[in-house]
């Protein structure tokens, strides 16, 4: 009966695996911060429609001029 034995080996660059993580961790950084200047836009430009909006057209769609900035701080 032959028997089988495992070993674990470890990477050639020990440090290859903070790099692999560093850059995971950055390639998130970087994805974070590009969804947070698209939410930025979204408001910024709901905000300018809004308020670019008369006072019959607020109240047609059951908006005031006070309604504005909660309605686009929760996008």
């Amino acid at each position: 009966m032959a028997t089988v034995t495992f070993s674990e080996t470890l990477p050639l660059n020990p440090t290859a695996g903070y790099a692999q993580r560093i850059g995971l961790s950055l390639g998130t950084l970087f994805i974070s911060m590009i969804e947070a200047i698209e939410a930025y836009k979204l408001r910024r430009q709901t905000r300018i429609a809004l308020y670019n909006c008369s006072d019959a057209v607020l109240e047609d769609i059951g908006l005031s001029r006070g309604d504005i900035e909660g309605i686009v701080s929760k996008l």
